[in-house]
């Protein structure tokens, strides 16, 4: 027996109204795994702000200083944050984040 079509559009409404809240729910907790990744985007564009608040006769001449030290040894640009993680974490330890209010 064929249900009238009425009902078979109100039946079809339910199951995409439920389908969605599912693929809701699903993009949601995959969404979580990227938060750390955006927390650091987030860091990334901080430093960009703080950095373009300096004069550009000050960062411009820092800045191929630093591009010529990186040049004449690209290994720098992976072996010099690593080496510099262990005084990040320390700094972190004794300089708590500041609660905002």
């Amino acid at each position: 027996m064929k249900l009238p079509r009425a009902e078979q559009l109100a039946q079809r409404h339910l199951a995409l109204q439920r389908r969605s809240r599912a693929l809701r729910i699903r993009a949601g907790v995959q969404a979580e795994s990227l938060q750390p990744l955006f927390g650091w985007a987030d860091r990334v564009q901080d430093v960009w702000h703080w950095l373009r608040g300096w004069p550009p006769q000050l960062t411009l001449p820092l800045a191929a200083v630093a591009g010529l030290w990186v040049a004449r040894r690209p290994s720098r640009l992976l072996s010099l944050p690593l080496r510099l993680l262990p005084l990040w974490r320390l700094w972190q330890r004794f300089n708590p984040p500041r609660r905002e209010r």
